[in-house]
Parts: structure tokens; sequence; C-alpha cells
């Protein structure tokens, strides 16, 4: 598969709500990489796809190659188009472009990663497009080691995929696949001969929330890696030296720690984490091996950005000034939840902070998180702790801890607007996502930001809401709103209404919108988490309540559903708890056909109404 191919399978692949449309058929793909005895390699690709839509067209009609220009080059050596009647038709130069990549956007990211673009001519229903890539990897990553990865896409059909290994007996390779056919062909006196086939003659969609491609896809892994221990020791001689305390470092810490008025050493770790954070732009510089290298934490400071890898330098230099002991975590940021048997630097894309001392996590490019957690992302994903030469794993969600109260007083009107207070309170991992949800609310007008919430739940209205500031994090998180709903029924009766959401995160009726699928293949991303709603409804004197909905109780499977209805007088009193158990931040496919009979209860409550005249 050429790159083009694989960036943007890898964009619909880990954006999991893509469409499903078979576009392309891999026809043939061959690639034969040379490996030499210090991990460097050229690689030779011919690759002949199949248009089969109108959107394969738009989608593959051009060519996106990339290269690390410090680390790389690439060379196209041959490309064209075979119509659909046979006749090729040769990409000359001017069709072969070459430009910056798109991603370099000054503030946020520097990279030296350079792009060759193919544009295939005369391109419809049933071309084909051939190219024939070299690549020649001239500067390792790691210094002395190879590592490859190949996984198969589910939603595109393989007629035939080949990969070769050549070999130099000076350097050992380790070897895994699953659904890829192969091994050792041959061997000589200085060489090595791997040949590995795939095809894959049936597609499958890709589905929403599902985990990612990494956990679930057929796959070819080449490592020079034996265990993740050897990549930790690896990454460290990148990184343990741009960590070390120098006096300007040492002076930072001492004065960070003296402004908060000193501590306990947990104190002191939380310190350096909330100053990191409050004072440390992100910002990605990709140049050279700048994808896995840090800089020095002088320099960060200096500069007053870094990336994921310059935030953990910095904060391990800061701690290290402290005497607090830590390690660099590498870990994925997204959905996939297991590492190959042998180390590739894929799916592990992000480093955070784990200190042994109180056996902590620490994100500190999370700037909405407290300390003591970490975000959704890093939840639940096995580790790397490089410095300490082992293998670990950050905590999921318990249900128990991560819990949601929202209180509402709706008080309905004889004309049918509805004024409400409402306050949600937040506690335990789940309060990191209220903090981010609002980053992008702060100085925004209230009448917006009433509006945009409202309109979530099909109701309009004015109000304002007051949220604790994101990095404000020595308050605990709350939202509290006022607000004057249009009327949702008709006044006065007889007729009937639904209870109404308000100015709320609505978090118990956005599930009940999301109808489960009638089955699944894969397993998908979910987390524990308990919302518990309390709702007063008071109506104008003279309205005459003749029937209020049914209590309702459901318990199976991990998912627990509870609401009870109390009428006195003109006041409705309501109680919603929901509970969402699971050990770990993913489910399996199964789950889902469970959720069905949990879904119909859930959502034939929500559309129960209150009868009045």
């Amino acid at each position: 598969m050429n790159k083009k191919i694989f960036f943007l399978l890898w964009f619909i692949t880990f954006n999991a709500f893509a469409e499903y449309q078979p576009s392309i058929t891999l026809e043939k793909y061959i690639k034969t990489i040379t490996v030499n005895a210090d991990g460097t390699s050229e690689a030779i690709t011919e690759a002949l796809d199949r248009i089969e839509t109108d959107k394969g067209i738009t989608a593959f009609s051009q060519s996106d190659l990339s290269f690390i220009k410090s680390m790389e080059r690439l060379e196209i050596l041959d490309a064209y188009t075979i119509t659909p009647s046979g006749k090729k038709i040769k990409v000359t130069k001017k069709n072969i472009r070459e430009r910056d990549d798109t991603a370099d956007r000054g503030a946020d990211i520097f990279t030296d990663t350079r792009h060759k673009i193919i544009i295939y001519p005369e391109v419809t229903v049933g071309s084909k497009l051939y190219s024939k890539i070299k690549e020649t990897n001239f500067k390792t990553k790691f210094n002395g080691h190879f590592i490859f990865s190949e996984f198969s896409l589910p939603y595109f059909k393989y007629d035939y995929n080949e990969i070769n290994f050549v070999v130099d007996k000076g350097i050992k390779l380790n070897f895994d696949s699953k659904g890829f056919e192969g091994g050792l062909i041959k061997e000589t006196e200085s060489h090595k001969y791997y040949k590995y086939t795939y095809k894959q003659a049936s597609v499958n969609p890709t589905e929403p929330g599902m985990v990612s491609l990494y956990d679930t896809s057929n796959y070819l892994i080449v490592s020079s890696f034996n265990s993740y221990a050897e990549l930790g020791d690896a990454y460290q001689k990148l990184a343990k030296s741009k960590a070390k305390p120098t006096g300007f470092i040492q002076g930072l810490a001492d004065g960070i720690i003296a402004n908060r008025g000193g501590g306990n050493k947990r104190a002191e770790a939380r310190a350096l984490y909330e100053w990191i954070v409050n004072n440390i732009r992100y910002v990605a510089v990709y140049v050279g091996n700048g994808g896995l290298e840090p800089h020095d934490a002088e320099s960060i400071v200096k500069n007053k950005y870094g990336d994921c890898k310059d935030h953990a330098v910095l904060y391990e230099a800061l701690l290290a000034a402290r005497g607090i002991k830590s390690s660099p975590a590498l870990i994925n940021l997204g959905e996939a939840f297991t590492l190959p048997k042998y180390p590739i630097i894929s799916p592990q894309n992000h480093v955070i902070t784990y200190i042994p001392e109180f056996d902590l996590y620490v994100d500190a490019t999370a700037q909405s998180v407290p300390f003591g957690e970490i975000p959704f992302g890093d939840r639940g994903k096995p580790t790397v702790l490089t410095a300490l030469k082992k293998m670990g794993n950050t905590p999921a969600m318990k249900a128990s801890e991560n819990i949601v109260r929202t209180s509402v007083k709706f008080k309905i009107q004889p004309d049918g607007k509805i004024d409400g207070i409402s306050t949600v309170a937040v506690s335990g991992p789940i309060e990191t996502s209220y903090r981010e949800n609002q980053v992008g609310n702060v100085g925004k007008d209230d009448d917006k930001i009433a509006a945009e919430m409202l309109s979530t739940y099909g109701e309009t209205g004015t109000g304002k809401l007051q949220f604790t500031m994101p990095n404000s994090f020595d308050e605990r998180y709350e939202e509290n709103g006022t607000f004057t709903l249009d009327p949702i029924a008709n006044f006065p009766g007889p007729a009937a209404m639904n209870i109404p959401v308000g100015l709320t995160q609505g978090r118990i009726y956005s599930i009940s919108k999301d109808k489960p699928l009638a089955t699944r293949k894969y397993p998908y991303t979910c987390f524990g988490r308990t919302y518990l709603d309390y709702y007063t409804l008071e109506f104008p004197k003279k309205t005459k309540i003749t029937r209020i909905p049914s209590n309702v109780s459901y318990n199976k499977d991990g998912m627990i559903y509870k609401a009870t209805y109390k009428k006195k007088d003109n006041v409705i009193n309501v109680t919603r708890e929901m509970v969402l158990d699971n050990k770990n931040m993913f489910c399996e496919a199964e789950r889902e056909v469970r959720k069905h009979a949990f879904f119909n209860v859930l959502q034939k409550d929500i559309r129960s109404q209150i009868f009045y005249e």
C-alpha cells in the first residue's frame, strides 16, 4: 500500500465514525526491504490499486507520500494510470509536486516532514493506479535498531500483498504476525531472506466507537527489540540527559515550591505540575528525530513551549531537583489498549510521567486536569516505564468513584415558560472531561453558551451558566445555571409534557438517544460512571396533575437504571440513577447485544410524560 493510501486509511480507521465505502481494491502490493546491520534500510514498493467508485476517484487520484528529509530520501521511480480500456498514461514530472507538511502551523507544530504528491491523469471508475517508490532510511530513530509494522484494514480488499525482507546477519530481527503467511525462506553466509503474503477477500465496515485497529487487525510486526525494557532503555538514551536538573532548573524548582509555601513531597509534585500546565504551552517540534527525542529542560522553560516529550522531560527535571524520582511512561493517547508482542513505535504516540513514590501517573500536557488525575485518553492503557525498565498500566475508571450529581428546580409559569435553577457537581476522574468541555466557553457570551447547550436537547430559551474555571484546581468542579425555557408543552391543558433537561449536561438523556447497534464485530470504548439526577417540577397552583410516570428499575450485566416519581399537590419530584460499571476502558462486542434491553427501558422512561389539565 503506498503512503497516500496508508495515511488516508489511518485517518478513516482511527476516526471510527467514518462512513463505510469500499472505494478501492489493493490489487497488488509488493514491498522489498533491505535491512542493514546498523538498522538503516532501503525499501522498494510497487503498488497497483483499482478504483471502484466515484468516492475512490476523489480519495485516491492523488497519492501523498511523506518523508522526514533529515532522516529519509524518497524517490518516485515510476507512476502511471491504466484506464479501463487498458491504456497506460504515464505520470510526468510536472504532475509530481513537492511541498512542506501542511501540519507545520507555526504556533502548533513545526516539522521537517516533506511530501511528494503524485497526481494521476484521467482517473475514472475502473482505472488502475501504479506506483514504484524507493525509500531510503539513512538515519534510524533509535541507534542500531530497525522496526516495521503493517496492519491490515478491514474495509478494503487485498488481492495480493507481499512483503519481503533481506536482512544483514549483523542485526537480529524478531517477527510476529497474525493473518500474514510466511517466514524465513532462505539463508546465505551474510543475509537472511523472509517472505510474507496476505490476502483479504471480504470487507467489513468500521463501527462507531470501536477500539483502534491496532487491537483488532491482522498484522506483521518486525522489530530488533527483544522486549519493551529494551525499547525503554533506547528511549532513555535519547531523553535522560535532557532531564538533568541544571542549576537553572534547580533554582526554578526551589522558587516554585517557595512561592507555594512548601509542603510534603506530594504537595511539591503537585505544585511543579501546576506550574508547567499554566506556563508551558503545547507546541510540537518534529524536526529530525524530534518525534522521539525531546529537548532539554532548560531550553523548554526559556522557550515556554514544548510537546508531550518536552513536558515530561521538564517535569522529570523539576521533580529530580526536589528529590522526587520519576520515569517517562510511553503510552497510547487514543483507542489502542494493547501492545504488540515485540516493540515498535506505534501504537505508543504519547509520553507522560510515572511517580513510583505515589504510584501515580501525571500528564503534564493536560492543562485542564487536576493533579492526581489523567485524561480519558490516557486511562486503562499499558505503559512502558522507560527509567524503570518495566511495564505498567494506567488506571481505568470505576463507576463507584466517577459520579455526576445533577439537581434542577423547574418552576412552570402559567404561560408554559419554565424558570429553572440547576447545579451539576462532579467527582472522580470524569471531572477532567467537564473541565475540558468548558475551556472553549471561557469568555464566551452567556446567551450563546445557553443556546448551544439547550439546542442539544431540542430546547430553546435564555440563561446563564457559571462554572469552575478549568484550571482552578483548588476548587471542586461545579456548573450552576439559571435559565428560562420556552414552552415545551401547551398551557393551560389538557396536555402532557416530558421532563425537560434545562441548562445541564443531560448525560442520561444523551444516552437514551444513543441507540445500540444491532450487532458489533469489534470491541468499543466505554468506561464506568454513575449519573444521579434529581429534579423538582413545580406546576402552577391551578394545574391539576392527572398522571405521572411509573417507577422504573433495571439491573443486569453491569447496567443499572432506577427512576422514581412522587407527586405532592402541584409538585413532582423525580429521581433518576444510572450506573454503568466496567473494569476496563473498553467493552467487548458482545455487550452491545445486551445493551438493547437496558436501552429500551431507558428510552421508554425518558419518553414518559406528566399529564395535566
